[in-house]
Parts: structure tokens; sequence; C-alpha cells
């Protein structure tokens, strides 16, 4: 029989003894990578930043995706400079209004004046805050998730797009009356562009655009600025088509073009 001696020296029984402590040691080791992959029993897989190439997560274990941070901050690194853009455009296609001359006015409330600016510049420099903050302005307390967030994101930012695209359209079209509260001396009616099917536009789209910013980021902020956006517009709205109308704004002119446009929303025509 032959014995085995020396401290260099190991039995048989004790390699087939390391070969099965080696064995374990891998098996607990893929265990516990598996476990890091684990969140709370559901797989789960994360975009980690704009390398990963993934904009949306999913969790199996409710259904639910939702788009990454990342994706969030780029997109509204990408409203806030088109935002931007439009109103540098939309400023200089006004800027002839500010020396016309006003025959009748329209007086706002008192807290539709400043404030009424300040309802229509929020939901512009919102992005701006997602960009910094994310934390607080996408991912805050002041935020909410639901299952179906996605695909209210996605309808939000087609309606911010369109209300982008219809506000530069009309403003273009309204050129310096697009500042004007009220009646200029020599008062025309613009009933071109889009303002052929809607009376009003230019609030059309800054309400598509608060409600579509709003659905984007999930903010129950901007929720009840779109709320605040809607009322100041739709009073703006009726105290100008009611001097419009009158004997100081332009009568019969505007009243017969009233009658077949929308306030908001083209009308539909009856057959």
């Amino acid at each position: 029989m032959a014995v085995w001696r020396g401290t260099g020296c190991a039995t048989p029984a004790d390699r087939s003894t390391e070969v099965v402590r080696a064995r374990r040691q891998t098996t607990q080791q893929q265990t516990t990578l598996g476990e890091t992959e684990l969140e709370g029993g559901s797989s789960h897989w994360l975009a980690r930043g704009l390398g990963s190439g993934h904009v949306v997560s999913s969790s199996a274990s409710n259904g639910r995706y939702h788009v990454t941070s990342a994706a969030v901050q780029l997109t509204a690194a990408v409203m806030a400079a088109a935002n931007a853009a439009a109103w540098v455009l939309w400023t200089r296609w006004e800027r002839p209004g500010h020396d016309l001359e006003l025959r009748a006015r329209v007086d706002p409330l008192p807290l539709l004046g400043q404030g009424g600016d300040l309802i229509q510049i929020v939901p512009l420099v919102y992005p701006v805050l997602v960009v910094v903050a994310p934390s607080w302005a996408y991912e805050g307390w002041l935020n909410w998730a639901t299952g179906f967030d996605l695909l209210l994101q996605a309808a939000g930012l087609g309606l911010w797009a369109l209300g982008i695209a219809v506000g530069l359209w009309a403003a273009r079209t309204m050129g310096g009356y697009g500042v004007v509260s009220g009646v200029t001396v020599n008062h025309q009616l613009v009933s071109d562009g889009p303002y052929r099917y809607v009376r009003h536009p230019i609030y059309t789209a800054l309400i598509a655009i608060t409600v579509g910013t709003t659905l984007i980021f999930r903010s129950y902020l901007l929720l009840v600025v779109a709320a605040m956006s809607f009322a100041a517009h739709l009073w703006w709205a009726a105290a100008e088509e009611k001097l419009l109308s009158s004997p100081d704004g332009l009568g019969d002119v505007y009243r017969a073009y009233a009658s077949r446009t929308g306030r908001f929303l083209p009308r539909v025509r009856r057959r």
C-alpha cells in the first residue's frame, strides 16, 4: 500500500475533496450573480445611460414599461431647444405690433395680467428643469407613475410637436396682431392659414404645448398649470370675440367669420 507523506503532497481523497469544494464555490458564485440581476424576485432589465442603447425599462412582475431618465433628459433637451427657437421666431413676428395704435382694448382680469404670462412660460421652461434636475422634475413626489405612462408620454410628445407647429404657423400668419390685446385703428380681419378654420389657433397651440409637456413629464404641477392655461385662454377668447363682434370692433364681418369657424378646434360641418 502506498503511503503519501510530506506537506507538499496530497492524497487522492484530498484532491477529490478540493474538486468538490471548487465546484461548490463556482455554483455559489453563479447563484450570487443571478440574484444580483433579480430585483424584488422579478427579472428586471434597465438601460444604464445612453451608451447602453436602451431607452425603455421593463419589469416582468407588473408588466409596466417606462422611459429611462437618460432618454427623458435627452428628449427634454431637444424640447427646450425647440421651445427657445419657437419663442425667438414668435416674438420676432409679433414685433411690429408693438407700434400699432389701439382704438379699443380688452381689459384683462387682475390675475390674468402677469399671471397669464407666467402660465405660458412655465411649460416652455420646464424641460430645462428636467435636464438639470431630473430627480425633482421627473422622478420627484410631484410626478405620477402608472402602468400606461409610455402610451401617455407618446401621446404627449405628439401633442407638444403639433402645438409647436400650429403655434409657429399661426404666429407667422397673424404677424403684429399677435401681440395686440384689442382692435387697432386700421384693424383687418385675418382669415388665412390656420385662421381659416379656427379663430384662436395660437391659444390652441399653447394649450396643446402645455398638456403635451404635462403628459411627457408626468407632472402634477404642470397638470395644474394646464388647467389654468385652458381657463385663461377660454376667458381671453370670449373677451376678444365680444370686442371684435361689437361696433367698436369689426361688427358683422367678424360675426360672419365666427359663424363658419371654430373657437379652438375646426368646426364640424353638418351635411
